[in-house]
C-alpha cells in the first residue's frame, strides 16, 4: 500500500472523533517526516524496532511502559480535562471532550488514538514490561496487520531477549487481559 493510501485512510477515521487541530495518526507524521527527506532519529531499541515496523508495513505502531499504567488501559472516548504530558512538552495539554485516547485511571497515555505519547508511560531504557501496539482500521489488511505484529514480536524477542504474546483486539473482541 503506498504512503498516501495509508494516511488517507487513517484521516478519514479521524474525521469521526475531536481532535486537536493538527492531529495526525502517527503513521501519518512518520510517512510524512520521510517522505520530506528528515531522518528517523534513533530513540531506544524498542522504540527503534516499532518505528521500523511502521515504516515498513505502513501502520501505526507504537508503545508504552506496563509498569507505568494506573489501573487498566482502555481505548474511549475522553470525557475531557484528562491528565496528559507528551512527550517534550513542559506543559499539559489536557484531553477534549469526545477524543478517542487510551487512558489509565490517571489520564491520557496517548491522545487523539496514536497520536502524541505521554511522558508518564514513555518507553525508557529502564523498561522491563512493555505494551506494544499496531494497529489498522483497514479490514482489507488484515494479513499485513497480523505480519506486522509477529515481526514485531519476533524482533522484540531477538535484539531484546524478552519474550512476546501476540493479542488481537476487534469490534467483535473488544477486551483483552495482560495478566
Amino acid at each position: 500500500m503506498k504512503a498516501g493510501a495509508s494516511a488517507a485512510i487513517w484521516r478519514k477515521a479521524y474525521q469521526k472523533f475531536k481532535t486537536k487541530k493538527g492531529a495526525r495518526s502517527s503513521i501519518e507524521n512518520l510517512l510524512k517526516r520521510v517522505d520530506k527527506g528528515k531522518a528517523v532519529g534513533s530513540i531506544n531499541p524498542l522504540v527503534d524496532i516499532y518505528n521500523s515496523i511502521s515504516l515498513n508495513y505502513g501502520l501505526p505502531a507504537g508503545g508504552e511502559d506496563i509498569d507505568t499504567f494506573a489501573g487498566n488501559l482502555r481505548l474511549t472516548k475522553a470525557v475531557g480535562g484528562e491528565h496528559f504530558l507528551a512527550l517534550g512538552d513542559d506543559e499539559a495539554d489536557n484531553a477534549l471532550p469526545g477524543e478517542i485516547c487510551y487512558l489509565d485511571d490517571e489520564g491520557a497515555v496517548c491522545r487523539s488514538w496514536n497520536w502524541r505519547d505521554g511522558q508518564r508511560t514513555m518507553l525508557t531504557e529502564q523498561t522491563k514490561n512493555a505494551f506494544l501496539i499496531i494497529e489498522s482500521v483497514d479490514p482489507e489488511r488484515g494479513e499485513v496487520l497480523d505480519a506486522a505484529t509477529q515481526k514485531l514480536a519476533e524482533l522484540s524477542e531477538k535484539y531484546l531477549g524478552g519474550t512476546a504474546q501476540v493479542l488481537l483486539v476487534t469490534k467483535e473482541n473488544p477486551e483483552i487481559s495482560l495478566d
